[in-house]
């Protein structure tokens, strides 16, 4: 039976408190003895469920009563009545600490009975001042609540001792596991003398720290600034013993003093945040002269550090040089390794950037494939939707990668200057390829920085790719769904399969094609996808010149994509570009593939009137179109100016 009706809270202030469901008992089978109470406390399932909290036979905590949601949900109970007084939700989700820590204070009073409950993410914001308050009450777990963990306790203010009602769930890859319990709780609790986790705030190494370089501000924030620091738990037994556990990750800081330290914490904090991840496998590589105290931050996570200077100290390290002491560096240190995972500067890396990469580790025994990136210069937020999914493409694109250390031993080591004297966007291995290509995800596993005077000169070629708001994933848990068709043969076959399927062909009039490319809108291709339903849609064209990609960038520039008037379209392979719209997956494909074939091709002849000057570069020779084929935050990026 479900009622609601108001109830007057007694103590004075307190004012009204809303009655939601009722539930004899709480749902118990057996009656509560004497003295004793029916108590139901429940942490949800997804974040689509709802906190709920029972007390003797009457929900005050469900959805739409007391404002029942995220974060931490909290009911004070009157001993003598053996009822619900106040209920209240904290959002430590979205806002800070200090009205949670107030009513712990000021609002619970001795006696009284406090029931809590997580719902959804209610870790975040959580501050060392309020888990003391929560331990100062009885809570020998509080401090061990990490990202998406469930936790519930009974108390009772002035108890001796530990609360015997008290439950931590962690979470599991990126899921909880909920809380569901119902018991008799007494009105007099008795304490338990248990041994608990050492105190909050005991991290006396990040205070010094934090003392000397207030203006990492997150980092060393009053709310964060104490608290420790500690690997994530791996939760994902699929993948527990991968090598990429044991895989070393060079991190390199940038050159740019206080900024770049900023970035390099959060970076650092990004990499202890995944789960597996082993510190003696982490190495920070930096230039001394340029950002300093390096070797400071590093201890203070527990990882490794390497200085990296010049011979002649006045000399200025050059991109390539910078790279070259980074693999020299990890091939010292861990000559072993089959594997090296480079991070380079400003970048964050999603929840799952080594679960991601431990996934398709073992891609990298396929002599086709040159590596795994965790970057995808085409992801930006409405072309990059679908988390489950990696391509195979020819161009490398930096950022954050893993390689065979053999590929540097015996490719690289001695044509660095060659291959690698510009960032990864810009090119690498354009003359060492030899038909192998990498393998990237649809949505990238890195974030990278806003770009800013401060830390990249804004070029034409940083601000197409920077510039535009890009998709992140940020789930713990996304399996990857094509990842055992990207060995060579079997992509190709996965591609045929696909373009089979496919469940829409676009077939756009040349006028509609510029307009959309000088709009930038879609719908002048007549094209409608919606959330609930993939498809594949496939838009075959036709280039008029064999060796130019005039039509591609044409049509990269109408849906989006990286488009610049100097460099070729990105993401390509074999004359194909494969993206995603609300779910469903774009390919755009070219008379450059051997796919074409399976396909009709209509031409067109764009009108010079039509085209801007961007589109003029692009449209220049194109003359064909006809398409089929089926958090997110971001931010643009900047990485390490090494010149």
């Amino acid at each position: 039976m479900t009622c609601k009706r108001r109830s007057t809270g007694e103590r004075a202030g307190v004012g009204v408190m809303q009655v939601g469901s009722i539930e004899p008992n709480c749902g118990l089978v057996e009656v509560c003895p004497n003295h004793h109470f029916p108590v139901h406390v429940y942490s949800g399932k997804t974040n689509d469920d709802q906190p709920r909290v029972c007390i003797s036979g009457k929900y005050v905590i469900e959805k739409d009563v007391n404002s029942g949601g995220r974060g931490l949900n909290l009911v004070v109970v009157d001993p003598k009545q053996m009822k619900a007084i106040i209920a209240k939700r904290f959002d430590t989700y979205a806002g800070d600490s200090s009205q949670l820590e107030a009513f712990l204070s000021q609002e619970v009073l001795e006696g009284d009975i406090l029931v809590a409950v997580t719902f959804d993410e209610a870790s975040r914001n959580l501050s060392p001042a309020a888990k003391n308050l929560f331990a100062k009450l009885g809570s020998s777990q509080i401090q061990n609540l990490q990202f998406r963990g469930q936790w519930f306790m009974v108390t009772q203010k002035g108890l001796q001792g530990f609360s015997p009602f008290e439950e931590l769930e962690a979470s599991k890859g990126g899921l909880w596991s909920p809380i569901d319990k119902k018991f008799c709780a007494p009105r007099q609790l008795q304490g338990q003398s248990i041994k608990p986790d050492p105190p909050v705030d005991q991290n006396p190494d990040r205070l010094r720290f934090c003392a000397t370089h207030p203006h990492i501000t997150d980092f060393c924030s009053v709310s964060h600034r104490e608290l420790p620091l500690r690997p994530a738990i791996l939760t994902n037994h699929q993948i527990v013993g991968s090598a990429m556990f044991t895989t070393p990750i060079m991190v390199i800081a940038g050159n740019r003093g206080h900024t770049s330290l900023s970035d390099l914490t959060l970076t650092l904090q990004t990499v202890l945040g995944q789960p597996g991840v082993q510190n003696k496998y982490v190495v920070v590589v930096y230039d001394p002269r340029h950002i300093p105290d390096v070797l400071t931050l590093s201890r203070l996570f527990n990882f490794s550090s390497k200085a990296i200077v010049p011979q002649n100290f006045n000399d200025t390290l050059q991109y390539h040089e910078v790279m070259q002491l980074v693999f020299e560096t990890a091939h010292v240190a861990f000559p072993n390794s089959p594997y090296i995972t480079i991070v380079e500067a400003g970048l964050l890396l999603a929840p799952d950037f080594l679960a991601y990469t431990a996934s398709l580790l073992p891609l990298l025994h396929d002599p086709t494939i040159l590596g795994i990136s965790a970057w995808n210069p085409n992801g930006y937020l409405n072309v990059s939707t679908r988390p489950d999914l990696v391509y195979r493409v020819e161009d490398f694109p930096g950022m954050a990668f893993t390689l065979r250390m053999e590929t540097y031993l015996k490719e690289l080591r001695t044509k660095m200057k060659q291959c690698c004297n510009r960032r990864g966007w810009g090119g690498w291995f354009k003359a060492g390829r030899w038909n192998r290509e990498i393998i990237i995800p649809d949505i990238s596993r890195v974030l990278h920085r806003p770009v800013g005077p401060e830390l990249e000169p804004a070029t034409p070629l940083i601000h197409a790719l920077f510039q535009r708001l890009r998709a992140t994933n940020l789930e713990m848990n996304t399996p990857i769904l094509n990842g055992e068709s990207l060995a060579a043969q079997r992509y190709e076959a996965h591609l045929s399969s696909i373009l089979n399927s496919s469940s829409l062909t676009l077939t756009p009039a040349h006028d509609e094609v510029l307009r959309c490319a000088d709009e930038k809108d879609t719908q002048h291709l007549h094209l409608n996808l919606t959330t609930d339903r993939q498809a594949v849609v496939v838009l075959p064209y036709k280039e008029s010149d064999m060796d130019g990609w005039s039509g591609m960038k044409l049509l990269s520039q109408c849906f989006g994509l990286f488009h610049h008037q100097d460099s070729p379209p990105k993401g390509l392979h074999k004359g194909l570009l494969r993206f995603s719209m609300k779910g469903s997956e774009v390919i755009l494909l070219s008379n450059h593939s051997p796919s074409l074939p399976h396909h009709q091709v209509c031409h067109y002849c764009p009108h010079p009137a039509l085209r801007n000057t961007t589109t003029t570069t692009a449209t220049a020779t194109a003359t064909a179109i006809s398409t089929t084929t089926t958090a997110t935050t971001t931010m643009g990026t900047s990485a390490a100016a090494f010149t």
